[in-house]
């Protein structure tokens, strides 16, 4: 027992020690190595609204050498650490940068959010007007030589900021997002070719015909005009340049597309600097922000690491002991049966999620019937969830009617701790719960002591590990917290490893990986084909997305992308979950450590309506 927790102690140093190098690193590119000084900007306006915002400054910026800046805002349910792509590779070519969290995202207040006053409303932009007027005044800022670009929603913003500040603002990127107007100046629209949302594509079907299309070139005042790809019209003189890019990516990733942000720096080089290469200036196209997202990956996958051995030296403590069991094997799922079972809930999941989605989102039903459920995003996964929980326990207690004539009992499938009788044994699972609650109170708090200590949170791509920014997410996280419960403990358990429980192989490390590359077929493959009728039409050169080529346009925009994130999620969240079981021999610790995982990433970063 004690080389056994020597080596899970060694684990996890050798874990936490991969974690700090990598953060480290992440630290160090987003610097350039010491030539950018990046720090935290906390902004009260007279509303008495905060703004948190993110703060490029590159070393060459004094009073004396006052550079241009660029103010960078995310989209939709994103932060600013989203738009860090765009914000490492101005800043370490002389541009100062702020990147904001809008209102209601991030760390930001959520107080004074107003989300459907912003549609409306030209001069209200989620608070990023405060932080451009404190942009514009820095002594080291160039006031006359501003730039604002923005993702999605932030491109949304940005059109809007050169009205507000007419004498700063000398320059316009969109990014994915819906025409400016051609009062703008100079203005760069970088357009996803797989663009989900309609809007931002004019709902165009083949997005490269955008350039012909009367109503993008009015937007960009080019009417009658030949209009082609990746070429610029009028100029940075009067204001007047215009350009269109097409980025052969979707709506989400564009940020991490290297020709988006070489494109952009590029843009504000020639409006800002008159196109003249100053001291820190290098090729747009040798960039070093992916390099930085990926050590960000590995901190994010060293954390969820870390639970393996730390679990493995509590469960080797008497008090914690009794929640590892023996795992039931007198029960195991026919092969036929098997796959049959394992497809009807995978099609299932396919089905229910763009159904079950559509109630998450801007004014939906869910916050209708509930004005409490103030997570746009939460409230569709939390349907999902919940859907797809129910339908499998209906469908499970209806084979276990049978099965239980043929002597299978609820111990069988990881519930009951006797072998004959359901029978639960309170005490070890509330030390189940306490497990959990260590498990996550490390995770916590080794995510908080590298976003303080070095700014990074332990994430790729998306929010995912970070702190709480309000007691309000914390509030949330917990009440969100029944309906992915009910899918990891029924869809994620009883039937994943009860219903359809499968057998042991030669070796524990074998049985793991069968184990879970099968789960994976019945558990995700079903979003995965979701994944494939909307893109696959797009990928392959035609036209899309899959659900407007088939006349459904209600499930094109939001949650088909969404799967770019689940998708991975999902899959590597189901080899933890599948060690969980195999380490304990019972559905319910892996079913709560992915249920807080989740929820914790969703809760923490998602969109929040006061």
């Amino acid at each position: 027992m004690k080389c056994k927790l020597g080596k899970n102690a060694l684990k996890l140093i050798i874990l936490v020690l991969i974690i700090a190098f990598s953060a480290v690193m992440a630290n160090l590119i987003e610097r350039d190595f010491g030539k950018v000084q990046v720090s935290l900007i906390k902004l009260v306006n007279a509303n008495g609204e905060t703004v948190v915002a993110k703060m490029f400054r590159p070393k060459t910026a004094t009073a004396e050498n006052p550079l241009p800046a660029v103010l960078n805002m995310h989209g939709y349910q994103n932060d600013k650490n989203v738009q860090d792509p765009f914000s490492i590779e101005l800043a370490k070519r002389g541009f100062v940068v702020l990147a904001p969290d809008s209102l209601g995202h991030g760390d930001s207040g959520a107080a004074g959010l107003n989300i459907m006053g912003w549609f409306a409303d030209p001069t209200y932009v989620m608070g990023n007007e405060d932080a451009l007027a404190y942009l514009v005044t820095l002594p080291f800022v160039q006031g006359d030589k501003i730039g604002v670009t923005g993702h999605s929603m932030g491109g949304m913003n940005a059109v809007k900021l050169p009205a507000l500040f007419p004498d700063n603002v000398k320059a316009v990127v969109q990014q994915a997002s819906a025409p400016g107007s051609p009062e703008l100046p100079n203005l760069l629209m970088l357009q996803a070719r797989y663009d989900e949302f309609p809007g931002f594509r004019e709902n165009q079907l083949r997005v490269e015909n955008l350039n012909e299309s009367e109503t993008r070139l009015a937007a960009l005042g080019l009417t009658g005009q030949t209009v082609e790809w990746d070429t610029t019209y009028g100029s940075f003189e009067d204001g007047t340049a215009r350009r269109m890019a097409l980025i052969q990516m979707d709506h989400h990733l564009l940020p991490l597309q290297n020709k988006s942000v070489a494109e952009a720096v590029n843009w504000f080089n020639l409006a800002l600097n008159d196109g003249k290469e100053g001291p820190m200036w290098s090729d747009p196209t040798k960039q070093t922000f992916m390099l930085k997202e990926t050590f960000g990956f590995i901190t994010f996958l060293g954390a969820l690491l870390t639970m393996l051995p730390l679990t493995s030296i509590l469960l080797k403590t008497p008090y914690f002991a009794p929640v590892a069991q023996p795992i039931p094997n007198r029960y195991v799922a026919k092969k036929n049966y098997w796959w049959l079972a394992a497809t009807i809930n995978m099609l299932i999941g396919g089905i229910l999620y763009p159904l079950t989605t559509q109630f998450g989102g801007i004014m939906t039903k869910f916050e209708q019937w509930f004005p409490f459920a103030k997570m746009e995003m939460a409230n569709g996964v939390f349907m999902f969830y919940i859907v797809n929980a129910a339908v499998c326990l209906v469908l499970f207690l209806l084979w276990y009617r049978g099965a239980k004539k043929e002597g299978v009992t609820m111990y069988d499938v990881g519930v009951s701790f006797d072998k004959e009788k359901t029978k639960i044994d309170w005490k070890i699972i509330g030390k189940t719960v306490l497990l959990g609650a260590i498990l996550f109170a490390f995770l916590y708090i080794l995510t908080a002591f590298f976003q303080a200590a070095l700014g990074q949170e332990l994430r790729f791509a998306w929010p995912f590990f970070r702190v709480f920014s309000s007691a309000n997410r914390v509030g949330y996280f917990f009440m969100y917290l029944i309906g992915p419960l009910a899918f990891w403990l029924i869809n994620g358990g009883i039937f994943l490893f009860g219903q359809i429980h499968q057998k042991e192989y030669e070796t524990p490390a074998k049985t793991q990986w069968i184990w879970w590359i099968k789960a994976v077929y019945a558990m995700v493959t079903g979003l995965f084909l979701v994944w494939c009728f909307q893109y696959l039409p797009w990928f392959l050169g035609g036209a899309g997305p899959g659900f407007e080529i088939v006349g459904l346009p209600q499930f094109t925009s939001m949650w088909p992308l969404m799967l770019f994130v689940y998708v991975p999620q999902f899959i590597i969240l189901f080899w933890f979950l599948v060690w969980f079981y195999r380490k304990t021999g019972r559905i319910y610790l892996g079913a709560l450590m992915i249920s807080v995982l989740v929820m914790w990433w969703m809760t923490a970063g998602s969109l929040l309506i006061q």
